[in-house]
């Protein structure tokens, strides 16, 4: 080796080390990594929760394509929640909606943007379409509530109303006010 090249692989090796010294400097002095404390500490993808009652039925089943808890806020956020509130008696209300919100608690569930509530006919009924939006479930009551417009369909009807609570024990809509509909599409009703 001559003497120009011993003279390169020192000015390296001194580079090499320089800089090894420099980010061993610049890492000691960051702060330690913490957790966000206003953020999200996890995440689901695909949930599918199903809440039993104290003798093993189904109470109600949660599905959505992501959620996110928030652990400051005691909140679950869901994209795309759906969810099927079963009373004993086998009657389904199936309930859509473009986002949600839950408490960790489980006792409230709301339902933000567009909400598309829906059951099944029976025997004794026909079937029942709601749309609505902002609506507040209550699961444990088996009620659901909005202060905001609803539309009623059934198979003879359609009734347009602000403000609805749906109870989904006994399977009665409350309409709140501003209340008006068409019955067999014979007539205007309000109320």
């Amino acid at each position: 080796m001559n003497i120009k090249q011993a003279s390169l692989f020192a000015l390296l090796l001194l580079i090499v080390i320089g800089s090894g010294w420099f980010l061993d400097k610049q890492g000691s002095s960051r702060l330690p990594a913490s957790a966000s404390t206003t953020g999200p500490d996890s995440f689901v993808e695909d949930i599918n929760l199903a809440v039993m009652d104290d003798l093993g039925q189904l109470k109600y089943r949660l599905r959505a394509k992501h959620m996110t808890h928030f652990p400051n806020e005691e909140l679950l956020r869901l994209s795309n929640p759906d969810i099927d509130i079963v009373h004993k008696d086998g009657a389904i209300w199936h309930i859509i909606a473009e986002r949600g919100e839950a408490a960790t608690a489980g006792d409230r569930i709301w339902l933000l943007g567009a909400v598309d509530i829906r059951r099944p006919g029976t025997a004794a009924d026909g079937a029942i379409h709601v749309m609505t939006s902002d609506l507040l479930i209550k699961p444990e009551e088996e009620l659901a509530e909005t202060d905001n417009a609803a539309t009623i369909t059934g198979n003879r009807y359609v009734i347009n109303a602000l403000g609805l609570k749906a109870y989904f024990r006994t399977g009665t809509l409350e309409l709140l006010s501003r209340v008006r509909g068409t019955i067999d599409g014979k007539g205007d009703g309000t109320g």
